[in-house]
């Protein structure tokens, strides 16, 4: 990625031509790259997730506008930015889910009857479930009944990629029925930064424009995108190595009697630990943790979550299952 970056051809990508494309040709292939492997028309390269994530809210609906969505997925409880009214004004109307956070049809089903909904959000994987995924079946259930009622889909598909190793399909296939998705360089793909928003060319067209609103055009922005490029062509078939580690950690966690895990919600590169067994806070461990040498992160009053990426290995799963065991048998 860093030879990449050194060799990145560049350009202004704050200057747009008649169709809207920026005229930086390393973005305009990470676009191009990115749009292809989705499925979709087109592409539009973001500062970060939380940006193209309002970006898309922002380009599909407007202030007043009803919105469908988990109570617990990230663009609410983490991003906020579109449902505060200050910001984007948009209404979240949340549905019910399942303990794997997928949305629960009768209450989408109940919700579209009593509002006028404008746009359904869903999230796969889900980051606050601990990496649980959305099935290619499940998805075209989903957004088969958004379509019938007239409304589009967005997929905050952060760790999509992740989804669609774990289901062993390629990640068009996934997404195929989203009106639009975003998908992180970052989480997993282990770029530097950035985030990719695709859809149909009209929607992307009107997105370019709100990102310049938001303050989100760059410049010489492909020492960056080369990134991206390299993320997504060389590293999707390693997150099963994520995986494979997230699964060997909370099996060497798993019967230390101070926690609980659900094995079957370990489905990617995400462990979330339940401590509420342990009499001590999320916030205490983890503050705990760290100073052994070990980074987590607490998510809830009771629950810490433990995320693997291209830099954890084996060995660091072997030490971390030793720390986290030595330090709740002496809680």
């Amino acid at each position: 990625m860093r030879k990449a970056m050194y060799d990145a051809e560049v350009g202004d990508d704050g200057r747009t031509d008649k169709l809207g494309r920026g005229e930086d040709p390393s973005v305009n292939n990470l676009e191009d790259v990115a749009a292809e492997v989705m499925g979709k028309e087109a592409a539009l390269f973001c500062n970060s997730g939380t940006m193209a994530n309002l970006i898309s809210l922002l380009t599909h609906g407007t202030r007043g506008d009803n919105v469908l969505a988990g109570e617990t997925c990230h663009i609410n409880k983490s991003e906020k930015a579109p449902f505060m009214e200050n910001i984007g004004g948009l209404i979240p109307r949340f549905f019910e889910t399942d303990v794997f956070g997928a949305p629960d049809m009768d209450s989408i089903h109940q919700l579209m009857n009593d509002y006028e909904i404008k746009l359904l959000c869903l999230e796969n994987t889900n980051n606050f479930m601990g990496g649980t995924c959305l099935s290619k079946e499940q998805m075209n259930t989903l957004c088969n009944v958004a379509h019938e009622n007239g409304i589009p889909v967005h997929l905050d598909g952060a760790r999509i990629f992740n989804a669609s190793v774990y289901y062993d399909i390629p990640v068009k296939k996934l997404v195929k029925p989203a009106d639009s998705v975003m998908f992180s360089l970052s989480k997993g793909l282990g770029a530097p930064m950035g985030s990719v928003l695709c859809g149909q060319k009209a929607f992307i067209t009107r997105a370019r424009k709100i990102r310049k609103l938001l303050g989100g055009s760059m410049r010489q922005s492909g020492v960056v995108a080369a990134t991206g490029i390299t993320a997504i062509q060389q590293e999707v078939d390693r997150l099963k190595e994520d995986h494979e580690n997230a699964y060997l950690l909370a099996g060497m966690i798993k019967d230390n009697a101070k926690i609980n895990i659900r094995m079957d919600a370990v489905q990617t590169n995400i462990v979330n630990v339940d401590v509420s067994s342990s009499g001590r806070s999320a916030k205490t461990i983890e503050s705990d943790l760290l100073n052994k040498g070990l980074k987590v992160k607490s998510i809830s009053d009771y629950k810490v979550r433990i995320t693997t990426y291209r830099g954890v290995t084996r060995d660091d799963i072997i030490r971390a299952a030793t720390i986290i065991n030595a330090y709740f048998r002496e809680c």
